[in-house]
């Protein structure tokens, strides 16, 4: 009979744990989250310590690991109005709930928080945040048509090739293998591509004016691209 029970236990496929949205539990949790918000600026570490777990992290978009403790400490009363929750989006697994949502602060900027929800002893915990600003383009100059036939030539880095050249009153960059886009000036000298803020070219100059190539700047990294035309 042991034997037997066993060997059913073994033949018994694993049951897939299914992957949906929960509406009753994603309104809880996004009241807890308004509340977390408010804690923050409220300065209420009682609100942080009911809803999150002894274990609780905060990852900032720098990198940062910040455990509970350090994070409750940090926490002080500001005259800032809460950040507003836009959209709100959970999937739940079982016990673990999976959260997306976009905020805004007073000044409308937008950010991005990433959060893992777990139900421990029967109370649904805040396990793991990640918060990181949404970028958006900046704000872009116009250029005198001389001012963009300055920067205008063949660009090289290895083995790949830029063309910039100036079509009217744009310029469009187009790279080996890749798709012409254009270009918009963030300063005379610093371009970037509509919708990829992270990137920058920095274009630089000799002792005369002349532009002799630019840094593709990705946030910290640079990579010199040298202008051979």
């Amino acid at each position: 009979m042991i034997l037997l029970s066993v060997a059913l236990l073994a033949a018994t496929p694993n049951v897939a744990q299914t992957v949906a949205p929960d509406p009753a539990l994603s309104l809880q949790l996004h009241r807890a989250d308004e509340a977390l918000l408010k804690a923050v600026h409220s300065g209420d570490r009682a609100a942080w310590q009911r809803l999150a777990s002894s274990d609780f992290a905060y990852v900032d978009e720098e990198g940062g690991v910040t455990p509970l403790p350090t994070f409750l400490a940090a926490l002080d009363p500001d005259t800032e109005k809460p950040l507003q929750i836009q959209s709100y989006q959970l999937t739940r697994a079982g016990d673990t709930a999976i959260v997306i949502h976009t905020d805004t602060d007073e000044q409308q900027v937008k950010y991005l928080f990433t959060e893992s929800w777990q139900r421990l002893n029967g109370d649904w915990k805040l396990r793991l945040l990640h918060i990181t600003n949404v970028l958006v383009d900046p704000p872009a100059l116009t250029l005198t048509a001389a001012q963009m036939d300055e920067l205008v030539g063949t660009y090289c880095s290895g083995p790949d090739t830029l063309v910039l050249q100036r079509d009217g009153n744009r310029l469009l960059s187009k790279r080996t293998g890749a798709d012409e886009v254009e270009q918009r000036a963030e300063t005379r000298d610093v371009l970037f591509t509509p919708g990829n803020p992270r990137i920058r070219k920095v274009f630089q100059r000799d002792a005369s004016g002349k532009v002799t190539g630019f840094l593709r700047r990705y946030i910290t990294s640079d990579v010199l691209w040298v202008r051979v035309s």
